[in-house]
């Protein structure tokens, strides 16, 4: 070992091998090492040791710091500070009860979209951790906020997916696979904008709440005139060139075709594209035959570009206001009639008497002065709804609504009447005005006929009396109908909504309909329940 190799000794670390020259002098420098005066390379070593082995430990009684915080922080209603603390506690040390205390967090802040995913993330790490109680909390807590999330489609139209289009949603690009898709989203403001090369770039804020169900229809646009090359320095040189008397020009292949040198720098300008222009400009300079028709032809062409498209209307989404709402659907329920009073066909067979000055006098029924009574009836029945009006605005319709069905047993409903309906959200609220027709078979009690005003005071004060029916002379049952009015009450929930642009844009509702209406005689109460589908 020369004197080199010596003083080397110290700054090289031993290794566990030894072949060879070189490993000889490894072996020799570990051997110098542990009589070196300088300790410090032995030290940090085993500093970065000790280091490395204690990191973790620090970082989970970190994150338990930080899961502790936070869990006070919400109990106390924090959440802007609460989450935060979480979230850092998750990425310091990923635990599923972690993930849990911050989708929790995110849902009490109102960021649902974030929390949902959130709880979809911790039965996936619940499953494979074999914890099946977990798995099914956050599973059922997933499917409880998926009915409240927000969702935004963004719609691409075909005049406006022109090429190199990119759209983003609060910044970042929306894959165009996802395009018509409805994607959930945290309630509040979101930015949608499209941009392509050569054309202005549109933006659009769109604000979103719980519930809410909203597209956005990407316009076509606008052409850009500055982000275009300017035409005019192409086309004025061959022009200039061409209006010189001509100049004998050398025999190659530029000479030999002077009018289609021109023509190209025409074509060059008229195509308003970069590359062609600069060809077409220069197969102009080569032939200057007939290049005057080519300079102007390019110049005529390029007019129109030079004039700006308008500007497109940003649409927001396929705003629905003021169009046509149409709803149908499938019903079934209960029919409560109280009719106490009513015809049951042909009352002429039977009779009545009563007192006259003169004595008793017998008279015959008809429909007008006898009249049959009749038990409560209750019975199912089943039918359908069907609504046609406008969208006044997104949340509110007005229009016209029809309920009929048939009711097992005997019987029928047919309703129909002015109805109002506005949106909270996932829910519908509406009132309609009920005219309706009612048919119920009914238990008959009895067939009354109906005493003079003049001739109560000789009847002891009765204004009807029992009719003359032979014993089983009157029917079991028999259908009585009556005419009634009254109103009834909407409440339908949401259970799947597709907005778009085309018109199977709409919701599927679940819907059910109180209603209560005062007959000619008695009442009829229904509750109706319905499953249908609403265009808007």
């Amino acid at each position: 070992m020369n004197r080199q190799d010596a003083d080397n000794a110290d700054t090289i670390p031993s290794f566990p091998w030894r072949s060879s020259r070189l490993g000889g002098r490894f072996l020799e420098a570990a051997r110098c090492s542990r009589r070196s005066r300088h300790p410090w390379p032995r030290v940090a070593g085993v500093a970065m040791a000790l280091a490395l082995a204690v990191s973790p430990g620090v970082a989970f009684a970190q994150a338990d710091a930080l899961l502790e915080q936070g869990k006070q922080l919400m109990k106390k209603g924090k959440l802007a500070e609460a989450c935060p603390k979480i979230e850092e506690s998750y990425r310091l040390s990923p635990r599923s009860a972690t993930l849990l205390a911050l989708a929790m967090c995110h849902e009490k802040q109102g960021k649902l979209a974030t929390a949902w995913v959130e709880y979809i993330d911790l039965g996936a790490a619940a499953r494979k951790e074999g914890n099946k109680r977990l798995e099914a909390d956050a599973k059922a807590r997933g499917a409880k906020l998926e009915l409240r999330l927000p969702r935004l489609t963004l719609n691409v139209p075909r005049a406006a997916a022109v090429e190199g289009l990119e759209v983003t949603l609060d910044g970042a690009p929306v894959d165009s696979e996802t395009w018509g898709q409805a994607r959930p989203l945290d309630p509040g403001e979101h930015k949608v904008s499209a941009s392509a090369p050569g054309r202005k770039r549109w933006e659009l804020s769109v604000t979103i709440k719980r519930g809410d169900r909203k597209a956005v229809a990407v316009p076509a646009l606008a052409k850009d005139g500055s982000a275009a090359p300017a035409p005019a320095p192409a086309a004025e040189a061959p022009a200039k060139e061409a209006a010189s008397p001509p100049v004998a020009a050398a025999p190659d292949k530029g000479g030999t075709a002077p009018g289609k040198g021109a023509a190209g720098a025409g074509r060059g300008v008229a195509a308003a594209g970069p590359g062609k222009g600069a060809a077409g400009a220069a197969e102009g300079a080569a032939g200057p035959g007939e290049g005057t028709a080519g300079a102007a032809e390019g110049a005529a062409a390029a007019t129109p570009d030079a004039v700006e498209e308008p500007e497109p209307t940003p649409a927001a989404a396929p705003k629905h206001s003021g169009t046509f709402v149409l709803e149908a659907g499938l019903a079934g329920g209960a029919l409560i009639g109280l009719i106490d009073a009513g015809s049951f066909g042909d009352l002429s067979s039977y009779s009545y008497s009563y007192n006259v000055r003169e004595g008793e006098l017998i008279a015959p029924c008809d429909d007008d002065v006898c009249h049959a009574s009749f038990d409560p009836a209750i019975g199912p029945f089943a039918g359908g709804t069907a609504f046609a009006g406008v969208a006044l605005s997104e949340e509110l319709h007005l229009g016209i609504r029809a309920l009929g069905g048939y009711r097992f047993g005997g019987g029928y409903l047919l309703a129909g009447g002015p109805s109002a309906s506005m949106r909270f959200g996932r829910v519908w609220l509406g009132l309609t005005g009920l005219a309706a027709a009612v048919g119920q078979n009914a238990k008959v009690t009895g067939v009354k006929g109906e005493i003079p005003s003049d001739l109560v005071g000789l009847n002891y004060g009765r204004t009807e009396v029992n009719v003359n029916a032979r014993e089983g002379s009157l029917p079991e049952t028999a259908l009585v109908e009556t005419l009634a009015f009254g109103g009834s009450v909407e409440v339908s929930l949401v259970l799947a909504d597709w907005p778009s642009s085309s018109w199977t844009s709409g919701a599927l509702l679940l819907s059910a309909w109180p209603t209560f209406m005062k007959g000619l005689d008695g009442f009829v109460i229904a509750a109706p329940v319905s499953l249908g589908y609403r265009f808007y």
